[in-house]
Formats: structure tokens, sequence, C-alpha cells
């Protein structure tokens, strides 16, 4: 059998141009390609990047506002439920308390001493709303109950009314003996009855100031004109709560006075 020579034709100059156009042609367009694919996934990552600092800088600011202790979130966090905590308020204040300073609470009673402490708390009960009854770890029947024309929910009293009530009768059973207190509910009662109202009092407020136990210190001052020389210095810095805004909120929220009739004491007092 006769072997066929294959036989190449010889490529041209111009073929071989052409075909070198043709790579250059497509090797740049390729590289065209990849430059623009490289420019827009560079530009895809800037933006991913941009939205995730943007949703991270979201988040820090909604943690940091959520977490900013204020006064009333550091009021709600420490103390029971109240209504009245609408009201809270604080200020820094200098007690003045020196041994022998004047105050319209202090001293012999006088018509005017008597209305000042009696401005102090004797206010009648608020509205608590039931669902805030088991946040007070109290059950949700049972209890005096606030007619729905008066805004429902039930009867309360302010804690810090009761305690300065308290001090109040404690102050009055020493001077008993020079003021004639019989007319108050405090004071309707039998001897003993009246002495049990006066040692409720001083557990009511044993009770508080240990669990309130106010860690603030008080100095000792020298003083040589003092037997020992020194003297302690009661002037203490604190931050209270604004008594007034207390008042002011017990006023406008008082749906009615309370009297216990087994007592005689209102609302308790």
């Amino acid at each position: 059998m006769a072997l066929q020579t294959q036989q190449y034709s010889k490529v041209s100059s111009e073929d071989s141009v052409t075909g070198e156009e043709d790579v250059a042609y497509f090797t740049e367009n390729w590289n065209y390609q990849r430059l623009r694919l490289s420019i827009r996934n560079r530009n895809v990552l800037l933006f991913l990047l941009s939205l995730f600092f943007f949703i991270l800088s979201l988040l820090n600011l909604f943690v940091f506002s959520r977490g900013w202790v204020t006064d009333k979130r550091c009021a709600e966090h420490m103390a029971a439920a109240s209504p009245v905590m609408e009201a809270v308020e604080y200020e820094w204040k200098t007690f003045e308390n020196d041994f022998f300073h004047d105050s319209i609470y202090r001293g012999h009673p006088t018509v005017e001493l008597e209305k000042a402490w009696d401005d102090l708390w004797n206010y009648g009960a608020f509205n608590v709303p039931k669902d805030m009854l088991p946040k007070l770890n109290k059950s949700t029947t049972g209890w005096r109950e606030v007619p729905e024309e008066k805004g429902g929910g039930v009867a309360g009293l302010l804690e810090g009314f009761h305690q300065i009530h308290c001090l109040n009768l404690i102050r009055q059973y020493t001077y008993r003996d020079e003021w004639d207190y019989s007319a108050l509910p405090s004071f309707d009662g039998s001897p003993q009855l009246v002495r049990h109202h006066v040692d409720h009092c001083i557990e009511t407020l044993r009770i508080n100031l240990m669990c309130t136990a106010d860690v603030t210190p008080y100095l000792i001052e020298i003083n040589p004109a003092r037997r020992l020389g020194e003297d302690p210095n009661f002037n203490t810095l604190h931050k209270c709560r604004k008594w007034d805004k207390l008042v002011e909120w017990a006023k406008e929220h008082e749906v009615f006075r309370t009297v216990d009739p087994a007592s005689g004491h209102q609302g308790h007092h």
C-alpha cells in the first residue's frame, strides 16, 4: 500500500499577523474583563464592609443606650415596682443636721410644727394596677379595689409616707404630756393600744433603716471648744429623692381617704 504524503501549505504572513492580532485582542479583552471583575469585587467588598460596620455601630448604639445607667433606671432596678416611680427625681443634698440646728420639724409642739409634719405624709390612697401585684410578691385577690370610674386596680398607700407617719407618731408620743393629741386617730384607743402602735412604728423604722443601710461616712471634726476637743459632723452628702415630687404625685393621684374602723387609724396610720 502506497504511503500518502501529507503536504502543509505555508501560512502566509498576512494570516500570521491576523492570528497574532486575535491572540492580542483576546488577551487584552480577558485582562479587561478581569480588571472589571476585580473592580466590581472590590466595590462589593467595600460595600459589605461598610454595611457590616454600619450594623455593628447600630448594635453598639442599641446596647450602649440600654445599658446607660440613669437615675430612674437605677431606681427601678433597686426598688419594688410602684406606680409612683414615674414621679421619682433625684438631687444631691448636704444634710443640715448640726446637733442644735433649727428646723421647722424640731422642738416643742406648735400649730405650725404639727402642720408641717402632717403635710409631709398625710395623703390618701392611689391606684395600683392589678398586673403589678405579682411584682410586689402579692396575690391578685383579697385587696381593697378602686372603682373603675376612679381608675380601677387596688388601693395603695406610699410606704415612705407611712414611715414619716411613724416617726411623727414617736415624736408626738414623747410630747403627749404637753400637747393634746387625743383628736388624732393614732391616739384613739387605750394607752396599751397607742403604745402598741408606737412600738409598731419603732419596728417599722428599724426594718427600713437596716434595709436601706446608709453607708455614707460622717466625719469627726476637730473642735477645741468641746470637752473632748472634737465633734461628729452629721452634715453628710446624699443623693436624695425629691420629697416634694412624691407629695405632688400623691395629691394628683389620690382616689380616696381610707379609715380602718377597727383601729381608727387612717390608712393604718
